[in-house]
């Protein structure tokens, strides 16, 4: 099941490292700026607190337009200096996948404004189930996940 955040608390778990914090925060702060973005989730291993040093950091972004993301990627290049970059393609979500010079891994998942809406598809349910935080909603971007 999804766990919100207020989008006032930027405040993350003490499990969360501090530069995954920071990335967290930066991203957050960068989509609310963005009328365009109508919410943004932490999916995966940081989620659920189950990462490990080497986990990369799971972000689902849900937009307006995911082409005008994935075809002008230079927006990755504010959260840090990607060494490398990379797209997978996931069905109703497209990922740029970023391997950042600190060593950070994150995998920005793009997805339009019917992806966390029901009915939700398997793979969308699995993602969900397996550990997600809404950091926020803007017009109830995930109002099928509860």
């Amino acid at each position: 099941m999804a766990e919100s955040q207020d989008e006032d608390d930027n405040h993350m778990s003490p499990a969360i490292p501090e530069r995954v914090a920071r990335l967290i925060e930066d991203v957050q702060d960068w989509a609310l700026a963005r009328r365009d973005i109508l919410g943004v989730a932490l999916v995966g291993s940081h989620a659920r607190q189950a990462a490990r040093p080497d986990s990369d950091v799971d972000l689902v972004i849900v937009c307006q337009s995911p082409s005008s993301y994935l075809e002008r990627a230079e927006w990755i290049g504010l959260f840090g200096a990607p060494k490398r970059t990379a797209r997978e393609n996931w069905g109703r979500v497209t990922s740029l996948r970023a391997w950042y010079a600190d060593g950070l891994e994150v995998e920005f998942g793009i997805a339009d404004r019917d992806w966390g809406l029901a009915p939700l598809d398997p793979g969308t349910r699995r993602v969900i189930e397996e550990g997600c935080i809404v950091l926020f909603d803007r017009g109830k971007a995930f109002s099928g996940l509860a």
